[in-house]
């Protein structure tokens, strides 16, 4: 197997991934990236089937605690209980519960109420200039995910310092300082939200978290702990990417030079070529759970592999001219919301918070453009902008 190099913290890199990945696509399907020390593909086809393939999972081989100091075992801890990280059919149960409330079905109810938290955030923009990260971005995913679960919306500021803290973990710039707020914000989350369940055992309300506690009265599924890793799971999975696709959606419509209004007209197709062009997170891990051949590439048990969804969401033997934005255009589906049964959770919801903001914002600022060149975060495996700066 051949090998590339690139440190994931060069500022070239993160700027920028798209050129790396064109010349790690030269030089194979599946290549070793030293940096890592493991190998990774950006192949369409690999990633999508790797993606799918039950042998390949995201359970650690050797368990959530091996070489895990002290300090980390909460973070762990709660790993080990999120149907993110696990596989069937441990998985299968946590899934199952949940998914009731992110059906389209379901979804479709709470349309109005986001369509009116987007006007509700943009209704007080500056005349001139503002940063749509601080002022809508990053708080509308936050907001509707309180509001299904159940959080008090007082809270969202603390959720997003937690989440950002936690999620951490995941981003090439991980260092024991990183660690620490992490295990730190895990611990904190768990104290805030065990206390929550408790004030729910006696609630009437409609959200989440009142339908797992009092469903688990009865038929004794969950304990409090994995109860408690859920919620976690999906309010750090229900805003973190929408974050990022709004806004990177948002500077690839305005560079593309194609008329906003236009772009609008068709909010599912525009939504998923936001999708794939501007993809949230980039590189997902898998582990080997046996000796596999894959083609001409072999795999132990144990062996690790990243899949490079940022890469093949613009692979061109899959996608017509991919690295272009274009949402008028036939696309063929992206990897952006992963595949198989870790295919997220969420999908619905981050798709229909697109298909719902993106057109609010371009009606109320047909004329926007971007007031700076807007720079990335240094948060890869994320691939998010530090703000978005408009002139309206």
């Amino acid at each position: 197997m051949q090998s590339i190099k690139q440190s994931p913290r060069d500022p070239s890199f993160f700027q920028d991934p798209f050129t790396f990945y064109q010349k790690l696509r030269n030089v194979g399907k599946i290549v070793k990236w030293e940096e890592y020390g493991i190998p990774v593909s950006c192949d369409y086809t690999i990633v999508n089937k790797l993606l799918r393939d039950p042998r390949f999972v995201r359970e650690p081989p050797n368990g959530f605690f091996s070489n895990v100091p002290d300090f980390l075992r909460p973070f762990y801890e709660n790993e080990s209980r999120s149907m993110l990280e696990r596989e069937p059919p441990y998985h299968t149960k946590l899934k199952k519960i949940v998914s009731p409330f992110f059906t389209k079905r379901k979804l479709k109810a709470i349309e109005a109420d986001i369509e009116m938290l987007c006007v509700e955030l943009l209704k007080d923009s500056p005349i001139h200039t503002f940063n749509l990260m601080d002022s809508f971005s990053k708080k509308l995913p936050v907001i509707v995910i309180c509001r299904l679960l159940g959080v008090p919306e007082a809270m969202a500021p603390q959720l997003v310092k937690w989440s950002n803290n936690m999620v951490a973990m995941y981003q090439a710039r991980r260092n024991s300082e990183v660690e620490k707020k992490a295990a730190s914000a895990t611990i904190n989350f768990t104290n805030y939200l065990t206390e929550l369940i408790k004030t729910k055992k006696n609630s009437d309300d409609a959200d989440l978290i009142t339908y797992l506690v009092k469903t688990n009265a009865f038929q004794k599924n969950l304990t409090t702990p994995e109860i408690v890793s859920t919620i976690i799971l999906l309010l750090n999975a229900g805003h973190e990417a929408t974050v990022h696709t709004i806004s990177n959606g948002n500077k690839a419509m305005i560079e593309s030079g194609f008329d906003l209004k236009d772009q609008i007209k068709d909010p599912q197709k525009l939504s998923s070529e936001i999708l794939r062009y501007s993809t949230p997170l980039h590189m997902f891990i898998r582990y080997c759970s046996t000796d596999i051949e894959l083609g001409k590439y072999s795999f132990e048990k144990g062996e690790k592999i990243g899949l490079l969804l940022g890469a093949a969401n613009r692979d061109p033997k899959h996608f017509v001219a991919p690295d272009t934005f274009n949402p008028f255009i036939p696309r063929k589906p992206n990897l952006s919301l992963g595949a198989g049964i870790h295919f997220c959770l969420g999908a619905h919801l981050s798709k229909l918070e697109l298909q719902l903001a993106i057109p609010i914002l371009v009606e109320k600022f047909p004329n926007m453009k971007l007031a700076n060149t807007p720079k990335y975060e240094d948060n890869f495996h994320f691939h998010g902008l530090k703000e978005l700066t408009l002139e309206i």
